[in-house]
């Protein structure tokens, strides 16, 4: 039987949800409650599901920003969710996806990110190296079948210790959806990002996020205060098997009382009890360089003793046809502009 992509209709979206949900090589952001926000975010949202017959074997999310009005690549963030071990199958559903984002208008080509682990598969080596990843391409997985006691075995000796400190020195840790909150998540994000020298997006993306992952919910903020201040907080994602750390907001005063070490130990019992089998770090540096932007963070995660996952990032499907067009067009208005300029 053929494989057919089609549009998702409204009351299809829980079953294209619980398959992305379960699939260990995709993630929330091919989700419905994502698929709003980055509608929010302006984005054209195309939700497709692909069918053997009346069965969904596999689905797709794709994303087309038209804002600036300049050619662009259709996006399909952790996705296509397919089955990876049929060949046969994975060509016919890729050559249909790829017609259908070419389909798209003022499209340069097709950007896909399933979580596939290196090497490459044969069937993707047509597939140019993407300049830029969708979502990081190394992270660090903890495996929330194991009980608290040998998650803590697992940790670094300096990990149990730091968690022990923030629980003797009276850090409590709250879980929150309060909207209101978003502002001071921000001035705490703002005052991580002058510290570490990470980007950060403005507030209207937080507004929108939080929103969304309250309102359907799909994300809990969790608070770590001493004595009613407040010292850390982060952003955790749940998505079928798998929560995952987002973002992380930390004070710069009374970073001895460790509050991320029980901000995360908290996150862990809340996915737990949701019923996730993962927990996603979202991002470190496998090869630990010294001068790598992650260096700081890879330490403090490998400390929960996950295990490393490399992936082979993002890959586009370029149509040079239309890439073409598009540098032959740039050079004969920029021959024009230089033949009308003054001399």
């Amino acid at each position: 039987m053929g494989l057919t992509w089609q549009v998702l209709q409204p009351v299809e979206v829980d079953s294209l949800d619980r398959l992305a949900g379960s699939h260990p090589l995709s993630g929330f952001m091919q989700s419905s409650f994502w698929a709003e926000f980055k509608s929010a975010e302006g984005y054209e949202v195309t939700r497709l599901g692909l069918k053997s017959g009346r069965e969904f074997v596999g689905g797709a999310t794709l994303l087309r920003y038209e804002a600036t009005g300049e050619p662009s690549f259709v996006l399909c963030p952790e996705g296509p969710v397919l089955d990876w071990e049929d060949p046969a199958g994975i060509k016919m559903a890729l050559r249909a996806l790829v017609e259908i984002a070419k389909g798209m208008p003022n499209t340069l080509g097709l950007r896909i990110e399933p979580h596939l682990p290196t090497p490459l598969p044969s069937v993707l080596r047509n597939w140019a190296d993407a300049p830029t990843d969708l979502s990081p391409c190394d992270t660090l997985m903890l495996d929330l079948r194991l009980d608290e006691t040998q998650l803590l075995a697992k940790a670094h000796p300096k990990c149990r210790y730091n968690i022990h400190i923030a629980e003797v020195r009276g850090v409590e840790v709250s879980i929150s959806r309060d909207l209101e909150l978003v502002h001071a998540f921000y001035d705490l994000l703002t005052e991580t990002s002058i510290r570490t020298g990470f980007f950060i997006e403005p507030l209207g993306f937080f507004l929108n996020l939080f929103s969304i992952l309250f309102k359907s919910g799909a994300g809990d903020l969790f608070l770590a205060k001493h004595e009613g201040k407040l010292l850390a907080a982060i952003l955790v994602v749940y998505f079928g098997r798998r929560a995952t750390y987002l973002y992380g907001a930390s004070s710069s005063i009374d970073r001895n009382l460790m509050p991320a070490y029980a901000l995360h130990r908290a996150a862990m019992r809340e996915a737990r009890q949701r019923g996730c089998i993962e927990y996603d770090f979202y991002g470190v540096d496998a090869f630990e360089r010294r001068d790598h932007l992650y260096a700081g963070i890879t330490r403090f995660k490998k400390q929960w003793g996950g295990t490393v996952v490399r992936r082979i990032g993002a890959r586009d499907y370029v149509f040079y046809d239309r890439l073409a067009d598009l540098i032959v067009d740039r050079l004969t208005k920029c021959e024009a502009e230089a033949s009308e300029a003054p001399r």
